[in-house]
């Protein structure tokens, strides 16, 4: 079984029928062959950008049940904080790309080195993870 990280927007783009990234991102999630897991921050992300973009309360809370329901949730630890002090001196990066940074501590603390994101641009040049290919 693969263990891989989802970040937000895999989340954000599965709930929004309109997303033209839907489907690939609703099929992934559903994909038994994978081991999926997210973290707490992530979380947070996704309740931010559904209040942002108007998707309803009760859709945005059913969504986040299901992936608290189906989802391993990781958190920060001692190790997540070393991990992520290496990064910061290693990729110096700024403003948003910090919590981008603070993700993959996270994942790399817990032995998952693999991120599904349709964002690409924001982790393409973290060496220390690798990203999920969707089929198309």
């Amino acid at each position: 079984m693969n263990k891989i990280g989802v970040d937000t927007n895999i989340f954000v783009y599965a709930l929004d029928n309109s997303s033209i990234y839907h489907s690939i991102c609703d099929t992934f999630l559903k994909d038994t062959e994978n081991e999926l897991f997210t973290t707490a921050k992530n979380l947070s992300e996704f309740v931010a950008v559904c209040t942002k973009i108007g998707i309803g309360q009760y859709e945005m809370k059913g969504f986040y049940d299901e992936i608290k329901n189906n989802i391993t949730i990781l958190y920060p630890n001692e190790e997540t904080l070393k991990v992520f002090e290496q990064l910061i001196d290693k990729y110096q990066p700024k403003g948003n790309r910090v919590y981008d940074i603070e993700i993959v501590s996270i994942f790399i603390s817990n032995n998952i080195n693999k991120l599904a994101t349709i964002n690409t641009d924001d982790f393409k040049n973290i060496t220390e993870i690798n990203l999920f290919e969707f089929k198309k």
